[in-house]
């Protein structure tokens, strides 16, 4: 279901509804709604949002820019397609962000964050996926990014999480147990202290999502 923008932000200033535009349409293009090599508009996007075309205008100008959207020699944008292999490349490379993050964040998150991540993992396992199960993972992992206390570095592996998030091979239920295991492993090396430990917890986790990832294109 697209987002309709509330009637009072309408009268907000511009530079906010850009943003809120922006926000609206990345969600879009990450849970699939508007899928790869698919034709961007910024009259289909304005009407699904409920927004003047103006604000959508320059969330679409942003999200060429980052690359998310790709312009055809006809001039039409579409959603950039994301192959394997970038999105192996792009997981080598959050392995070494992802890995620093969490050293530099160990013994800094706080016991609230904490427990709030315990709480998500144990729901996680007792009901399965459910709609909000990608936006905890993505605060997560943006939580441990931000307690290591490097902007460039969140901001780095911001963008390598929103680039990866395009690439859909399916919900992968089947390692809902693993990646508990894992996020709960995580958590416990923060909460140690133990930067090495929580640098090595984030990495076995990549790994073990790009040697699955692997495992399933090989039985296709």
């Amino acid at each position: 279901m697209d987002t309709l923008i509330p009637d009072e932000l309408e009268a907000g200033d511009g530079q906010k509804l850009s943003v809120v535009a922006y926000g609206a349409l990345l969600d879009m293009i990450l849970r699939g709604a508007i899928a790869a090599g698919e034709m961007v508009t910024e009259r289909q996007i304005a009407t699904r949002l409920g927004m003047s075309r103006t604000p959508v205008r320059e969330a679409v100008r942003r999200l060429e820019g980052e690359g998310t959207l790709e312009r055809q020699r006809s001039g039409a944008l579409v959603v950039k397609p994301y192959s394997m292999e970038e999105f192996l490349h792009a997981l080598s490379v959050r392995r070494l962000l992802e890995g620093e993050a969490a050293r530099l964040a160990a013994g800094k998150v706080s016991p609230e964050m904490l427990a709030a991540a315990r709480d998500r993992i144990a729901q996680l396992r007792a009901n399965g996926l459910g709609e909000s199960a990608r936006q905890d993972d993505r605060d997560f992992h943006a939580a441990i990014a931000t307690a290591s206390g490097n902007p460039v570095l969140a901001t780095a592996i911001s963008d390598l999480r929103r680039r990866t998030a395009m690439f859909r091979l399916g919900r992968l239920p089947e390692r809902l147990d693993q990646v508990c295991d894992e996020h709960l492993a995580i958590v416990d090396a923060l909460a140690s202290g133990d930067g090495e430990a929580a640098r090595t917890a984030m990495q076995t986790h990549i790994d073990n999502v790009r040697i699955h990832l692997l495992q399933r294109l090989t039985a296709i």
